[in-house]
């Protein structure tokens, strides 16, 4: 019986101990200052929508699968199928296994139509082709991507062009050079 006592003393006096640390270990740092682990940003616009690290992927109407990755993106409540995108790159997968890779500052997507706006230092990758320009439209409808502004376009077989406008389109692939004006296009080809 006496076994038993001491038995019975050991076990509380061990609960006890235990209870005491986890006593202390709850309110020693009672007084210590917090520090935050992430920054919140309030935004002013109570309207707007801010993301990042944004990925949109899907099929166009021409059956070619695309990604859309953006560094930061955001939208209006009001118009949610507009998203205004920064540091954008868009990859599209066409059926004959090649890509055309579509890198920009900003752009525009949107999510309802599939139409894509790239803006600022847009540059289009083809294969072996480049073509740089002031802005991109992808117009998912006709399936044709619209450069404007300074368009050029550098080829490794070709050669290079300088225009005001090029349009190409997808299930053909062929590109189209126009001026606004009355200059002409000036195409180097190489033999």
């Amino acid at each position: 019986m006496i076994n038993r006592k001491k038995k019975i003393i050991l076990i509380q006096f061990v609960i006890f101990l235990v209870a005491l640390t986890l006593l202390y270990n709850t309110y020693r740092d009672k007084n210590e200052v917090i520090k935050p682990l992430t920054k919140v940003d309030v935004d002013v616009e109570t309207n707007v929508n801010r993301f990042n690290d944004v990925q949109y992927s899907g099929f166009d109407l021409n059956g070619n699968r695309y990604t859309l990755i953006a560094g930061k993106a955001n939208f209006k409540t009001e118009t949610p199928e507009a998203i205004n995108m920064e540091n954008v790159e868009a990859n599209f997968y066409l059926k004959d296994d090649t890509i055309l890779k579509v890198v920009s500052d900003k752009g525009l997507y949107n999510n309802i139509s599939l139409d894509m706006k790239f803006k600022k230092n847009v540059k289009t990758t083809y294969l072996t082709n480049k073509m740089f320009s002031d802005r991109l439209n992808y117009l998912n409808s006709s399936g044709k991507l619209i450069a404007t502004g300074n368009v050029r376009g550098e080829s490794v077989e070709k050669g290079n062009f300088f225009a005001d406008n090029a349009e190409y389109d997808l299930s053909s692939k062929m590109l189209n050079f126009s001026m606004f004006n009355k200059k002409r296009v000036n195409v180097k080809l190489k033999n």
